[in-house]
């Protein structure tokens, strides 16, 4: 073969070109031919160049593969290198039990036990969004803020949850709930705008406008549950869109919405904070929620925005404060928190408020998860569910009834604890799916 005599010729040397060869004359000793012969034939500088080039890229690209081989074994004939066998040298692992923790713990009844490590976890830190943020920002033009004069000093808080992107509730379910891409404009979409024009119509301006998200925004991943991931549950979740289709609805649609509320001027100050920490959004909606706070942050900066990636969060609105979770998380509960307030899910939230200081505010702790809309009053905290804007599937109109889907919002007075609550239900459509008609 012409390119192993080739290579055979200059190792001889150590590679080095033997006196006053140059690459060309090596190209024409092992009879290598230039790309373009035509070419060649007219232009000899060209034929020059290009068998030398050869020559030398087959040196080069050798030693590329060489030094990434280990040699294993070498065949001579009368002094002569023949044959030469490599293997490819195993990459170094970045293994350190810094960065890892224990997942699991096997002990063998004769002696003897084994460690199962996994990596942890590591989240990219702002400056990773910084960066995606200044290559955006050369394909979005930011948005100036529309200046209002608000007129109550009032914030308005929009309960989104549940919205279950993806979903699909069966054909031979005992209630209907179509819920396609129209719909989904209809739910999340129209009948927020709706919510927000009706508070505004009645209050005027408000201080603050609060767009929440609380979580399994997206139906799951690969047709699972944040439990059916990890091998804690075998459901498999029917849908009508796949992975792909979820993110980008979810971002499409949010676009939309919020394409609406920050060109209209409905309050001086909007936020958009969500939780990725759910059930049955998990990672998956974390992306998505993510993609959506990068768009929102260039095409309109004056929105402040936070994406909670923790089983529950809280941040303070005046002399109140807002404890939010979805009520599932993605990994260590069983059991979600329950429709109405009990004495150990007191407890744990009283606990919470002491840690965090938080006994100087009127308290209000909001998740979603079961689909219903609940309030019920602890002894320094307020316990509230909000509906689902996606309803209900065939498992829950077996399991649990029709489960309509709504909105729930909220007005709160900055100044004091006064809060008005309104719960907007949306209309569907012939909801029963059964009944026998004899002709």
């Amino acid at each position: 073969m012409i390119n192993k005599e080739l290579i055979d010729y200059l190792s001889s040397n150590s590679g080095k070109l033997k006196g006053g060869e140059s690459w060309y004359d090596i190209g024409k000793r092992f009879g290598l031919l230039p790309k373009d012969k035509k070419r060649a034939k007219k232009d000899k500088a060209y034929e020059k160049e290009a068998i030398g080039k050869k020559a030398n890229d087959i040196w080069r690209n050798y030693l590329k593969s060489k030094n990434k081989l280990q040699l294993v074994k070498e065949t001579y004939k009368d002094g002569q290198l023949q044959f030469e066998m490599f293997r490819r040298v195993p990459e170094e692992q970045d293994f350190s039990l810094e960065n890892m923790e224990l997942e699991g713990l096997t002990t063998n009844p004769n002696g003897g036990q084994w460690l199962k490590y996994k990596r942890k976890e590591r989240l990219y830190d702002e400056s990773h969004i910084e960066h995606l943020r200044e290559i955006l920002i050369k394909e979005i033009e930011p948005l100036s803020e529309v200046v209002v004069n608000h007129n109550n000093d009032k914030g308005l808080f929009i309960h989104g949850s549940d919205k279950h992107i993806g979903a699909l509730t069966k054909l031979n379910s005992v209630y209907n709930n179509k819920y396609d891409k129209q719909e989904m404009i209809k739910r999340l979409v129209e009948a927020t705008v709706m919510v927000i024009e009706e508070n505004v119509s009645i209050f005027g301006v408000f201080d603050s406008l609060f767009i929440m998200e609380y979580g399994d925004a997206l139906d799951g991943f690969n047709q699972k549950t944040t439990g059916g991931l990890r091998g804690t549950s075998s459901h498999t979740l029917p849908q009508q869109y796949n992975n792909r289709e979820q993110h980008d609805l979810y971002v499409e649609l949010h676009k939309q919405l919020f394409d609406i509320i920050c060109q209209k001027g409905y309050a001086k100050q909007i936020y958009f904070i969500a939780t990725c920490n759910s059930n049955h959004g998990g990672d998956f909606e974390y992306g998505a929620m993510r993609h959506l706070e990068g768009y929102i942050n260039i095409r309109y900066p004056f929105v402040k925005t936070v994406v909670s990636y923790t089983p529950l969060n809280h941040f303070t609105y005046g002399k109140h404060c807002i404890i939010f979770g979805h009520g599932k998380d993605d990994e260590d509960m069983k059991n979600g928190f329950p429709l109405t307030l009990n004495e150990k899910i007191e407890n744990y939230i009283s606990d919470y408020i002491r840690v965090n200081k938080l006994e100087e505010y009127h308290v209000s702790f909001i998740s979603g998860d079961l689909h219903q809309s609940a309030e019920t009053y602890g002894k320094n905290f307020r316990y509230k569910k909000v509906l689902s804007q996606y309803g209900s599937s065939k498992w829950m109109h077996t399991n649990f009834g029709s489960g309509t889907p709504g909105l729930c919002s909220e007005v709160f007075w900055k100044d004091n604890h006064k809060i008005m609550k309104s719960d907007e239900f949306f209309n569907i459509g012939n909801q029963s799916n059964t009944g026998v008609n004899f002709k």
